[in-house]
């Protein structure tokens, strides 16, 4: 399951001031971490206590400590979170919900690191998990994993957020309109549907979005119509089947991708082939293993020890079996290391990365600190990773080695269920507010 909204508190009067002078230290970096609030109507059950929605924190980059300055009400359960690129005051978050749509919520990040609801946006979806921006088309692209649903945003110049103009549901997944499966049968049968999980450009021309999909074990390649505001499916990859390819990331400059597949543990390493997305040919489905692949498989490699038994398959009979699985993948900003997450044997694998062939090979796995590391997230330098481990209510920050990409922890903080950690990439500078629009956001929050 993925990363995944709540109390719907307005703007406060910080919302109309006519600047903003965020006052992020130069020697830290500012952290959010979405915590859940509402396991009743979540697609899986964390064992970890209920929170109230966002909370902001600031790491120190000479001591690694963490030290807590607010924390903003938001529901049901808000997961997903990221920053505008271009308007840095603005960050957007999802809901997770099974019961009813998800939202996407834009919010206010003031100089205190506190966050104010600006507005909230249905997502037409639900378990809304994922947010895709493409700004020079003006669209946000959004997950929703339990019914695999991508739907499609307009953002205008000011960062408000409209209607979907488009709602694309992926093959097969109809099954949670005719059957209205509950999260018993979901987490019996992993992949009885299709669990769309993440929406990644690729970083080299920034034409392509893909999106992994767990319960088909298959890969969507599609391009953003910004005429019309709709996907256009352009092909799609299979992998190998029981995977579960949850997330997936990009090398930032070799063609190489690298997918966490959740159900088996493993990481598959994909060339990138884009020279053999051709659009002319019409929408083509290609098997990993074929070399001329638009992701070709070149190596999948456990992310746990070989001492550990694990029962990471499905069976015929569609039941999955698994005494861990995996969570967040993420590159270092180096492009050096690959990290993932193991719940269950509560766990970060670190790889280096071949720098010419893309492959990898296992440095280290570490114990996260606590248990289930849904996910983590590296500071604005590189050296520290903050681990948020769900059941167990902590986020722990490890010091990353950068000779070998190795961990050793520095902190631990308490704090309930945490599911999402986002290193806020730009600090706030006497950035401009455009204040009527911020009202017409907050009546349109005021309205839902």
């Amino acid at each position: 399951m993925g990363a995944g909204g709540d109390g719907t508190t307005l703007a406060n009067d910080s919302a109309s001031t006519n600047q903003h002078s965020f006052d992020a230290a130069e020697d830290g970096s500012l952290f959010l971490v979405s915590s859940y609030t509402d396991i009743s109507v979540l697609a899986h059950t964390p064992k970890g206590n209920t929170g109230t929605g966002i909370t902001s924190l600031h790491l120190d980059a000479k001591t690694g400590r963490l030290t807590s300055l607010s924390t903003t009400p938001l529901g049901p359960n808000p997961a997903f979170l990221v920053q505008h690129p271009k308007l840095p005051h603005l960050v957007y978050a999802t809901t997770e919900c099974i019961q009813g749509d998800g939202d996407v919520n834009t919010l206010e990040l003031n100089k205190d690191g506190q966050l104010n609801l600006l507005a909230r946006q249905s997502a037409r979806g639900k378990s809304t998990c994922y947010v895709n921006l493409q700004l020079e088309s003006g669209y946000m692209v959004l997950v929703n994993y339990w019914d695999a649903k991508l739907s499609t945003l307009p953002m205008n110049k000011a960062g408000t957020v409209g209607e979907p103009t488009e709602v694309l549901q992926q093959p097969e997944a109809q099954y949670c309109q005719t059957h209205n499966p509950t999260r018993e049968e979901h987490w019996t049968y992993r992949q009885r549907w299709p669990h769309s999980h993440c929406c990644v450009t690729e970083p080299y021309s920034q034409q392509t979005l893909y999106v992994c999909d767990l319960g088909l074990d298959r890969i969507f390649a599609y391009e953003l119509d910004a005429e019309q505001g709709k996907l256009a499916a352009k092909a799609e990859v299979q992998l190998q089947k029981g995977r579960g390819p949850r997330h997936l990331v990009f090398h930032p400059s070799m063609k190489y991708a690298y997918v966490g597949n959740e159900l088996e543990s493993t990481i598959t390493v994909l060339k990138l082939n884009d020279h053999h997305l051709d659009v002319s040919a019409g929408y083509t489905v290609h098997n990993a293993k074929d070399c001329a692949a638009l992701l070709h498989e070149v190596q999948t490699v456990s992310c746990l020890p070989a001492d550990f038994q694990n029962e990471g398959f499905v069976t015929p009979a569609g039941v999955w079996k698994a005494a861990s699985h995996t969570s967040e993948i993420r590159i270092h900003p180096s492009g050096r290391w690959v990290y993932i997450g193991n719940r269950g044997h509560d766990s970060i694998a670190v790889f280096a990365v071949d720098e010419v062939s893309g492959h990898l090979t296992l440095v280290a796995i570490t114990p996260s600190g606590g248990k289930c590391p849904r996910n983590f997230n590296f500071d604005r330098t590189g050296r520290y990773m903050v681990v948020g481990n769900q059941d167990t209510n902590t986020l722990n920050v490890f010091e990353i080695c950068q000779a070998t990409g190795t961990l050793s922890e520095t902190h631990v903080m308490p704090l309930p269920s945490p599911n999402f950690v986002y290193a806020v990439p730009a600090p706030l500078q006497s950035q401009a507010v455009n204040t009527v629009a911020v009202a017409e956001a907050a009546a349109s929050a005021a309205s839902h």
